[in-house]
């Protein structure tokens, strides 16, 4: 397939508003309650993830609809000075941008108070899908937060069906946020039901228990990669990451450890820097020694995120990391 994206990834991009300290800089410790000013920042686990790809010298583009107000427009031109294709951002007529709140910890921990009643994103259309871009890519990336609700829920099928056609590999980071869920519990059958048709699973170790009720990274990695993902990457924070791979088998690859600042957007960094390792192959033919490359390059970038205050501030570029 030739391919004029390398990635595509699909679904919401947002406004970050971090709370700051009394000298005007992000801070963390800081409750929502207590903050009086913010700092903002672009967000959005496809966003981020095109972002990064983009840094890395991948040809990356989101599909997405951003608000018709002064938020929307930021989040695309935000985009486009960071080189990410935008062919396939439109603009809902009525819709607002979604914004969200974000507190950090002590630790680097995040909470988050998001505004989406609801926001231009979770009301993709599958007359929004443009089928011919997917086409065009070699890798369409997805995540969850589209699933909780019409009509994204119906459109992100829908979209992920059409990749599948067009032969592209099939990425999901599933990234679960239960405060966007009506129904929380649909979340899990409708994750599983996805996955199915994903070659490329990362999951964070605290997400295994919500999707296949197994919190032991082996063994929710095994039952993951039983749903039908050629490969599934768990990442363990700090710890690095476990991975199984149809062809790779298992294995553990050590993190890399920084001082963490802030880890809003480390998951996406990581997802960045596998998919701009991923090359063209397809994920469950690759041996062992590519996985474990390929999930050493990821943690690298995700612990440069970590470093700095929002999810795309600190993502790098590949002579940031030599």
């Amino acid at each position: 397939m030739n391919s004029r994206l390398d990635v595509l990834s699909f679904g919401e991009a947002l406004v970050d508003f971090f709370a700051e300290g009394a000298d005007g800089g992000p801070a963390q410790g800081i409750l929502l309650r207590d903050a009086e000013r913010f700092s903002r920042h672009l967000g959005g686990a496809p966003a981020n993830v095109a972002v990064g790809l983009a840094r890395l010298g991948v040809q990356a583009g989101l599909m997405t609809l951003v608000g018709g107000d002064e938020f929307g427009a930021y989040v695309k031109t935000a985009l486009e000075a960071e080189g990410v294709d935008t062919r396939g951002v439109g603009t809902h007529r009525i819709a607002r941008n979604a914004i969200t709140f974000v507190a950090v910890g002590p630790r680097g921990e995040r909470s988050f108070s998001s505004y989406r009643h609801p926001s231009a994103d979770q009301m993709i259309e599958r007359h929004d899908i443009d089928a011919r871009l997917i086409g065009e890519a070699a890798v369409f990336h997805y995540g969850s937060s589209t699933l909780a609700r019409e009509p994204s829920r119906d459109s992100t099928r829908f979209a992920v069906t059409l990749a599948r056609q067009a032969g592209c590999v099939i990425s999901s980071d599933p990234n679960l946020r239960f405060h966007l869920w009506d129904d929380p519990s649909e979340a899990p059958v409708l994750v599983r039901q996805l996955l199915a048709l994903t070659d490329l699973a990362k999951l964070s170790d605290d997400e295994l228990a919500p999707i296949v009720g197994i919190s032991d990274p082996v063994a929710g990695a095994q039952a993951i990669r039983a749903l039908g993902p050629g490969l599934v990457v768990v990442t363990l924070g700090e710890r690095g990451c476990y991975f199984d791979g149809a062809s790779a088998g298992t294995g553990w690859v050590p993190g890399v450890r920084v001082e963490a600042v802030d880890t809003t957007g480390a998951g996406d960094g990581f997802v960045a820097g596998l998919l701009a390792e991923l090359k063209g192959r397809r994920p469950g033919d690759l041996g062992a020694d590519a996985v474990g490359a390929m999930c050493a390059f990821a943690n690298r970038v995700a612990a440069k995120v970590v470093t700095s205050f929002g999810a795309t501030e600190a993502l790098p570029r590949r002579s940031d990391l030599s």
